[in-house]
């Protein structure tokens, strides 16, 4: 074997394991990065269902202890009840920061069982259709970040529903975002009450 021969080998096999590590440091940084966007269970209210996910942010966490608190009483306040419960919603799907694309919709679990998909697809076409997938750790656009959510002006109410009537609340949501990026800074919820639970059934921007 000529000695030009054993360079040109020797560069193929430095190419292929230069290829090789290359490979190796792309395959487990897109392993961290879809760790990082594993959204777990990290806690549950379970006789309502209401779960608390690993990547819900700091406010959401601290409005979900209140009403985990709130629940816990063996005669529960239902108006602080639906107070404690449209903060929650409206954080959950106002805080777009951090959802990682935009079927992430948020607020899905406080809704009406049979009006879950009506509900996405209305986010889907309105407040989230522009969100720019993150699942590589990359987005550069600006979402909001909510940093507060108040209530007030609630409201025992009467509302129909598949032609039955149900108590229910109406309750006024202030939002409070780090940058006003021109989204809807109140709202008004309606919550109805089936049994012992309640359930968002109309969101309405004032």
């Amino acid at each position: 074997m000529t000695k030009k021969k054993k360079i040109i080998i020797i560069i193929i096999i430095v190419l292929v394991l230069l290829l090789g590590c290359l490979s190796f440091f792309y395959i487990m940084q897109k392993s961290k990065s879809s760790k990082k966007h594993i959204n777990k269970n990290i806690e549950m209210i379970e006789k309502f269902n209401y779960t608390l996910k690993s990547n819900d942010p700091k406010i959401k966490q601290e409005k979900f202890k209140e009403l985990k608190n709130i629940l816990s009483k063996k005669d529960i306040d239902y108006e602080a009840y639906a107070k404690k419960l449209a903060e929650i919603f409206a954080i959950d799907v106002y805080y777009l920061d951090c959802k990682i694309s935009k079927y992430d919709i948020g607020g899905l679990e406080y809704i009406l069982d049979s009006e879950r998909s009506k509900f996405k697809s209305l986010m889907l076409d309105t407040l989230y259709s522009n969100i720019v997938d993150n699942s590589d750790d990359k987005r550069s656009q600006k979402l909001p970040i909510v940093t507060d959510v108040t209530s007030s002006d609630l409201k025992k109410i009467s509302y129909k529903y598949k032609d039955k009537e149900y108590s229910a609340y109406s309750v006024k949501i202030k939002i409070d975002y780090e940058e006003d990026l021109g989204y809807d800074k109140e709202v008004l919820i309606t919550i109805m009450k089936n049994e012992s639970k309640l359930y968002v059934v109309v969101v309405n921007p004032v």
